[in-house]
């Protein structure tokens, strides 16, 4: 998996994510996926359209990222979630969680609402 960060303003980052977010990719990226979506201090959305996999390490990393965020103030919102990705996570009530919308004008105003 690889992502990149855009900055959508002075409080909120854009993380995209590309690829699987597997057992495999998961030891490469945890650091620096964590740093990115925590580090600033700022709310993220992070944006699923191309992510073509989660697994539950994945999840894991995911939640840990937005406990971190969360504990500084901020949120995060997942969106555009391919229908496998948008499946595992509803199962597992994670959307309760990560809040899971369908576009990215949605997610970032979940982000002030």
């Amino acid at each position: 998996m690889r992502f990149e960060v855009v900055e959508l303003g002075p409080t909120a980052n854009k993380v995209v994510m590309v690829g699987r977010l597997d057992s495999t990719t998961v030891g490469m990226v945890e650091t620096p996926f964590t740093a990115a979506v925590s580090a600033s201090g700022r709310s993220a959305v992070l944006d699923m359209r191309n992510l073509e996999f989660l697994s539950s390490l994945g999840i894991r990393l995911l939640l840990s990222a937005a406990r971190v965020v969360s504990r500084r103030g901020g949120k995060v919102v997942l969106f555009g979630a391919q229908p496998m990705v948008a499946e595992v996570l509803t199962a597992m009530a994670l959307d309760e969680v990560l809040p899971l919308v369908a576009t990215e004008a949605e997610a970032v105003a979940r982000l002030t609402g």
